[in-house]
């Protein structure tokens, strides 16, 4: 599975395994540009317009790039609006685009250095430049080394079928790799390098990565997935120690030729186990950066992901001029795309938008007429963009949560989940969006981040450490308020049996699970009941987890199973109260299922299922009452405005501003105009003196409203934003 694919759906050193030396001769030495203007931005700070054309053409037939003309091609992409451009020095081919010594060159080119032409170029127009590399996807490679293959279970023959040729990062084509990026490095001027598809495209049992781990580990490689062995457990994390130690490897061999900026794909840090990308693959970039192709909800909440994990700013969030990568022609209605590169300003992000080049080299000059207007609208933003984001929940992502326990003992070639913790982080996020409730995302990387919010939200967590735990149970101890689903905190592994590693903190004494197919929540408390209005109970399509409440904690609602197991009945034993349904038994159940539970200065919030997974409107009425009534203001901020819309609020100390951005996120909605309310706490012991609407800086009136300063925004089409100024 490629990682597009997948989005669609949503420091160690070098191991000795080399069998051959690569040449470490240097270049042709390449002239630099010393002539060069100076640029308006220094990279890659205030670089928020980015272009990247994908150029995975390989030289079979002599008519592949035989129009390519660096001139018009980077006049095309400059003449748009974009600030800096990808630079393509191999792709998937794993064919050099350089002048090298290593590796084989495009036969294409005749000789011409088509990286070189195009790095001169763009310094000519003063776009800034960054190096696109492919790591590990490379046919040229897997074609003339079948030793370094990645090999899954089922051997090399079924990826003969498929376009890529990907390699293992064990293998000795690491060497090679390192040779050509140094040479690259040495021998051009650019100013960053990106490292595409630093994952495992699939499980690999490879000679290398076989010998390593019997090595390491002193055992086979296993085969069947059982999250409860530890020879599993050892070998998904060896696969994540061994990439983040090949993309280490990589980041430091480039800086010690050049300080210049690198960074790697990253969408995939958020993707199920069998990509094997740990989030500490942040430790190998200066900036986070990835594709994403999900919508609105998975962009917001990969860009708050991003804000968390990124080592410096801005991040970069890609999207696709057409419709998915796949598709060479279709391109996104304009109002799709304005959006999409809006929520990366909506984070302070920079933005990269993605074409493809045509067979012959040449670019569509209409694509890039199209694309000019997007950039002229946003531009003018950009120099208001930074700050610390400010909100006041956080959702909890734990990296490694993302697998099924129902597939334990499932063969790693049908393994089909990703498992039910990321439905339930998506989930949460769409709600805190809909709900203009301040959100961000913590991860199990950096947990010291809780600090910065209120509240947290531990969505069907999977996996939590005593470390983790004790973090969680700090951060309700000093006043903060933790929202936990099914069996999140659970310890699987404790010699007396499952137990909640937060079971004092919740409340509740873990069971088991409880119901099949279909179990309901009956309110007890009449603030639930009321946020589930006209229902009688909350319906849940899947079961629960069982609990006993500990003393001192309120039951605000019970699980009730259904009148008769869903399992139960058919045509010949109709045994069922409904034919087509499965309704709640007459008498409410009485094991908890929300509970409500103080601990030292805080509170926590357990529910018996993620019903934060649920998009329906009363999933997101009982959540976000639920958080409301727990979480009272004043939060940073409030917006009074359709559920389309989100907000964001950058605080930008050093320049005694608040920085209010809004976004229709929803490009079908883009020809309705849109007005918002919106309340902003100003920093204590400050007091507002002015707010600005932007680019144009025309003085909004504001009032100051009890914790608040209060202004109206006035139809706005898909953007809108506001420069609160403090003293």
């Amino acid at each position: 599975m490629d990682r597009r694919t997948f989005n669609s759906m949503l420091g160690g050193g070098a191991i000795d395994l080399a069998t051959e030396a690569w040449p470490k001769s240097k270049a042709p030495t390449n002239p630099r540009v010393e002539d060069a203007k100076s640029q308006p931005t220094k990279w890659p700070h205030g670089v928020y317009r980015r272009m990247n054309v994908d150029t995975h053409i390989p030289d079979w037939d002599p008519r592949l790039l035989a129009n390519f003309d660096a001139a018009t091609y980077v006049n095309t992409i400059a003449d748009a609006g974009f600030q800096s451009l990808l630079v393509w020095a191999n792709s998937h081919v794993g064919l050099c685009m350089w002048n090298t010594n290593i590796g084989p060159r495009h036969a294409n080119m005749k000789g011409r250095d088509y990286f070189g032409e195009i790095m001169k170029e763009c310094h000519r127009r003063d776009l800034h430049t960054v190096a696109y590399y492919s790591l590990m996807f490379d046919i040229w490679a897997f074609d003339n080394y079948p030793d370094w293959r990645l090999k899954p279970v089922n051997g090399t023959d079924a990826m003969l079928k498929d376009r890529p040729g990907i390699v293992c990062p064990n293998s000795p084509y690491r060497e090679r790799a390192l040779a050509q990026l140094q040479e690259l490095v040495a021998n051009y001027d650019f100013e960053g390098i990106f490292l595409d598809m630093t994952f495992w495209s699939g499980i690999c049992y490879c000679a290398h990565c076989t010998r390593r781990f019997r090595q390491e580990h002193k055992a086979e490689p296993p085969r069947i997935v059982n999250w409860d062995d530890s020879t599993w457990r050892a070998f998904q994390k060896a696969r994540q120690q061994w990439l983040l130690e090949f993309a280490l490897l990589v980041t430091r061999s480039i800086k010690n030729v050049r300080p210049i900026t690198v960074s790697h794909q990253c969408s995939t840090m958020l993707a199920m186990w069998t990509l094997g990308v740990p989030l500490e693959l942040r430790d190998a970039c200066d900036f986070v950066s990835g594709d994403f192709y999900g919508g609105p909800t998975q962009y917001s909440l990969i860009c708050k992901a991003y804000d968390g994990l990124t080592h410096t700013h801005p991040f970069e969030f890609w999207t696709s001029r057409t419709t998915d990568l796949h598709d060479f022609e279709t391109t996104k209605p304009f109002n799709e795309l304005l959006i999409s590169c809006g929520v990366a300003m909506l984070h302070s992000a920079a933005y990269i938008i993605t074409d493809s080049l045509k067979p012959d080299g040449t670019l569509e000059p209409e694509v890039y007429k199209y694309l000019a207007p997007l950039n002229a609208k946003l531009a003018p933003y950009q120099p208001y963009l930074g700050g610390d984001m400010l909100a006041d929940v956080a959702i909890y992502h734990d990296n490694e949560s993302l697998y099924d326990p129902a597939e334990n003992g499932v063969h790693v070639t049908d393994i089909k989940s990703a498992g039910p913790h990321m439905p339930a982080v998506v989930g949460a996020a769409r709600i805190l969006r809909e709900a203009h409730i301040p959100y961000g995302v913590v991860t199990n990387v950096n947990l010291d981040k809780l600090s910065n919010f209120r509240a947290v939200i531990v969505p069907n967590v999977l996996e939590m450490t005593p470390a983790q735990a004790a973090q969680f149970r700090a951060f309700v101890e000093k006043g903060g308020v933790l929202y936990a689903s099914g069996p999140s905190s659970l310890d699987r592994f404790d010699p007396a049996g499952p137990r909640f590693l937060l079971e004092d903190v919740l409340g509740v004494r873990y069971k088991g699970a409880m119901g099949t197919e279909w179990t309901y929540l009956s309110p007890r408390d009449s603030e639930v009941k009321q946020s589930i209005w006209p229902q009688d109970a909350f319906g849940y399509p899947g079961a629960m987890t069982e609990a006993e409440a500990l003393a001192g904690a309120e039951v605000l609602a019970t699980v009730t199973l259904p009148f008769v197991d869903p399992k139960v009945g058919n045509c010949i034993n109709v045994r069922f109260a409904q034919i087509w349904n499965n309704p709640p038994a007459l008498t409410p159940g009485t094991s908890p299922g929300i509970v409500v539970h103080a601990f030292g200065r805080g509170k926590a919030i357990w529910v018996a299922a993620p019903i934060e997974t649920g998009d329906h409107p009363v999933n997101t009425r009982l959540v976000s009452s639920l958080l409301r009534r727990f979480l009272p203001g004043p939060y940073h901020f409030e917006v009074d405005t359709h559920p389309s819309v989100e907000m964001t609020l950058f605080h930008q100390a050093e320049r005694k501003r608040l920085l209010v951005s809004l976004l229709n996120m929803e490009w079908r909605l883009a020809s309705i105009k849109f007005s918002a309310t919106v309340r902003v706490k100003i920093p204590a012991g400050r007091a507002a003196t002015a707010v600005l609407d932007l680019p144009e800086r025309k003085e909004i009136q504001f009032k100051r409203n009890s914790e608040y300063v209060e202004f109206r925004i006035e139809q706005f089409e898909t953007m809108a934003m506001a420069a609160v100024e403090y003293a």
